[in-house]
This record gives structure tokens, C-alpha cells and sequence, in this order.
């Protein structure tokens, strides 16, 4: 008896007694509840993808879920005055007035419940993308993404609002409490160097001469030389105006591609001999914007640097006259140089005048 009690003790695998706990992957770790594939679904259809263009917007920081609300609002407003489209809803696409606190996880939490009850995440895809906006809201703080759809043309539209910012000097008529930059982007690629070279192609073509620099073959096309004569060719038949630019690549949550390989995969694609870089006072402003996976480019006048980069906050100050504490150091710096190339000035006057009389 007590040697079959042994054996039965130790016959579950020899291990003492002591039952192995099998690990439920289904398919290999493929398989997946209809709860996880919409979870899926869901998360896949919030951050930005290839292909897309939109506009990137920072905001203050903890108020994400407000400033995506306030966006919407925004965008929705300029839709209608722009293009004639009423939206149709006017409640923006992110929740309700009560998710003003909800965390990321809870808020999307809500949705998960809320699709279970009504729609599946296809549907709600469908539906998603028919809309001419979406808010994404991301995994890093005071950063969101809207995507946009047409007819709306992303450089357009946020000139239009920033323009209409900075001459807003009734500080009552302010639109926006949680809104910082908005950053058009045109055309979304994949984040590797000949991603970003194929996305600036699609991008800068419009204006500016692709033929690369005199001499020097084009870096990241991947070796497709034939190709890239092929553009400069098509380049070649278009006039081009002498657009001097200057290159601003914003990296987040990436570290893959540096600015310097952002900035000189970009600049040989341009005719230097066409087009020349002023940092100062550019023609044209690239904007590159690689998040993640993606990288997105735009091209912008100018006037960005005077329209402080897109800036609401900023944008709203200047016009209303509120000064910042940044900026009244900048003025402080700005006098106290002013200053001392005065007393620099006087000093050379000085010298001189010394000079000639013992000449005379």
C-alpha cells in the first residue's frame, strides 16, 4: 500500500506532486477574444499611420482630453467657414463634458464599452474614417494628432486660424485655453531614411527643384539612381522660383533617425544651385515631424519664425499685449545687448576721433 501510494504521488509527471501550469496562448499567442481584437482595433486606429496627414498640436500639460475637445471645437468652427461643410455633430469626437479628468486608459475603457454595447470596431473604423477630423490622443504628454481628410488642406487651414490668432487683440474673444503649436503636416511616411527621402519627394516637389545637388548623388533613395534621374528630368521641365528655406525637424519618442541625417537626407535632395538655405529670413519653412514610426513633412511660408511657429498661446498674447515672463527676459537680453553695442559704437567714435587729431 504505502509503496502504490508513493507511485501515486509521483506519477503526475515525476515532479512530486507538484502540477505544471500550461500557458493559454491559443495559436500560438494569436488567438484573441472579440474584446482583445476591438482592444486591437481600437488602439491601431488611434495613433498616426502611414498615409495620413493631419496636423500635430501640443497642449498644456495634464489637459490633454481638454485641449482635444477645444481642437475639435476649433477646427470644426473654421470647416464650416472655409469649406461650407456643417459638421455634424457639433460635440467634439473624444467623449462627453463629464471625461474632462479621464485618464488615456479610462477614456478608452469608455469606448471599448460603449462599441461593445452598439457597434463592432470595424464599424466604428468606417465610420471614423468618413469623418473629416479625428483626435488621437497619444502615450506622451501634451501631445495630440488630428487627422484630417479632404477637402481640407492642412497648411491652409492652420494658416488661416493663426492669422486669424494674431489679430485677435479682445482677449474675450480668446478660442483657446489648452491649445500651444499646430503643426500641419501634409503627407505621413514611414520613419527611416528612405521613408523620409520618399516622403520628401511626395512633399517638396511642389516647390522646389528635386534634381539634388550638383555632383553629389541623392542619400537615402535606397540606390534607385535611375529613378532619381528620372525626377531630376521631370524637374527639369518645371520652373521653379529661387525659394531660399530653411529645414526645422521636431524628434519625439524616436531614436532611429538624428536631426542631422533628417536635415541632409532633405537638403540633397534639393538644387543647391536653385535653392539656397537662410536660416534667418527663409522663403519656405520644411517642417519635419517624426513621431514613433512615422515622419511627416510640410512646406510653409515664411512668415512661420513671425507667426511664432504656429503658437495659439503665444499668437493670443502678442495681440492682446500680455507679456510673458520668457519673454521680458528676452527683452531684458535684447536692451542690455542694444546697450552695449551702443557703448561699443561709442568707443570706436571715440578712437577714431582721438586718431585724427593727433593726425592733424
Amino acid at each position: 500500500m504505502g509503496g502504490e501510494q508513493g507511485k501515486r504521488k509521483n506519477a503526475p509527471g515525476g515532479d512530486g506532486g507538484q502540477k505544471q501550469k500550461k500557458k493559454k496562448t491559443g495559436g500560438a499567442g494569436k488567438w484573441t477574444t472579440p474584446n482583445q481584437a476591438n482592444k486591437l482595433a481600437l488602439e491601431r486606429n488611434s495613433i498616426p499611420q502611414i498615409g495620413d496627414r493631419g496636423i500635430w498640436v501640443t497642449c498644456a500639460r495634464h489637459q490633454e482630453n481638454k485641449a482635444a475637445r477645444e481642437v475639435i471645437n476649433l477646427f470644426e468652427e473654421y470647416i464650416e467657414t472655409m469649406y461650407g461643410i456643417k459638421p455634424a455633430s457639433k460635440e467634439a469626437k473624444v467623449g462627453d463634458d463629464d471625461d474632462a479628468d479621464l485618464d488615456i486608459e479610462a477614456a478608452i475603457a469608455k469606448e471599448l464599452g460603449a462599441m461593445k454595447e452598439n457597434k463592432t470596431a470595424d464599424v466604428q473604423k468606417q465610420e471614423e474614417d468618413r469623418a473629416l477630423l479625428k483626435a488621437m490622443k497619444l502615450n506622451i504628454d501634451c501631445l495630440l494628432f488630428v487627422r484630417t481628410k479632404d477637402p481640407i488642406e492642412p497648411v491652409e487651414f492652420v494658416k488661416r486660424i493663426v492669422v486669424d490668432t494674431k489679430e485677435c487683440t479682445d482677449i474675450r474673444k480668446i478660442k483657446c485655453r489648452y491649445l500651444n503649436r499646430l503643426t500641419p503636416m501634409s503627407v505621413m511616411g514611414k520613419a527611416t531614411e528612405q521613408g523620409l527621402a520618399e516622403t520628401a519627394r511626395q512633399v517638396l516637389e511642389e516647390h522646389f527643384d528635386l534634381s539634388g545637388k550638383k555632383g553629389e548623388k541623392t542619400e537615402g533613395d535606397g540606390g534607385a539612381e535611375a529613378e532619381t534621374n528620372k525626377e531630376g528630368d521631370n524637374n527639369k521641365k518645371r520652373e521653379y522660383k529661387p525659394y531660399t528655406y530653411a529645414i526645422r525637424p521636431t524628434i519625439r519618442n524616436h531614436s532611429n533617425l538624428k536631426r542631422d541625417v533628417v536635415i541632409n537626407t532633405i537638403a540633397n535632395l534639393i538644387n543647391d544651385e536653385r535653392h539656397r538655405v537662410d536660416l534667418t529670413k527663409p522663403d519656405k519653412v520644411i517642417l519635419v515631424d517624426i513621431f514613433q514610426t512615422v515622419c511627416g513633412l510640410s512646406v510653409v511660408d515664411g512668415d512661420w519664425d513671425e507667426l511664432k511657429k504656429y503658437n495659439m498661446t503665444e499668437l493670443y498674447n502678442q495681440a492682446a499685449g500680455i507679456t510673458t515672463v520668457g519673454q521680458k527676459k528676452k527683452q531684458q537680453q535684447q536692451q542690455q545687448d542694444q546697450k552695449q553695442d551702443e557703448k561699443t559704437s561709442e568707443s570706436v567714435k571715440d578712437e577714431e576721433t582721438k586718431d585724427t587729431k593727433e593726425q592733424e
